[in-house]
């Protein structure tokens, strides 16, 4: 009888440790990882954004009389902005990652010092072909490949 015992109170008391919160249970403090994860942003829509040119075929972009270079993408097909010295406007299309960008109309001020580039930038806008989003950034590749144009969406105070 006393072997019924020790054998009860052996099972009551593994019950009872099953019963017993582990530390996995115990909610934990967040890590480091934790507070990056909260500072990603989800992907920036391409239309309707205001997306400001930082990079052009591999260079820097420099700002044109005084003012950001940038474009933004109106509805399915219209996109219009400022290439450094005039103002622009077109036609785009937009399937899948793909885009189509074209014809363009400028304003025909001359600018000495930033005609190259305006000229390049629009140039590269109209050599689109693909376009790929990653949170507040915005890259456009030619029809080889390549990166020509790099821009980061800006939010309007």
């Amino acid at each position: 009888m006393k072997k019924i015992t020790w054998m009860s109170v052996l099972v009551i008391l593994l019950g009872a440790a099953g019963c017993a919160p582990d530390e996995a249970g115990v909610a934990e403090t967040p890590t480091a990882a934790a507070p990056a994860a909260e500072n990603i942003k989800p992907d920036v829509t391409l239309t309707n954004t205001y997306w400001k040119l930082i990079e052009l075929n591999g260079a820097a972009v420099s700002p044109g009389e005084g003012k950001e270079l940038h474009m933004i993408l109106r509805g399915a097909d219209q996109v219009g902005g400022y290439a450094g010295c005039n103002q622009f406007t077109g036609s785009m299309t937009v399937t899948g990652d793909g885009l189509s960008v074209g014809p363009i109309a400028s304003t025909r001020r001359m600018c000495q010092d930033v005609m190259e580039q305006e000229s390049a930038f629009l140039q590269a806008l109209e050599n689109a072909q693909r376009y790929s989003i990653s949170g507040e950034d915005l890259a456009i590749e030619n029809a080889s490949g390549e990166v020509t144009m790099r821009f980061v969406a800006v939010y309007m105070e």
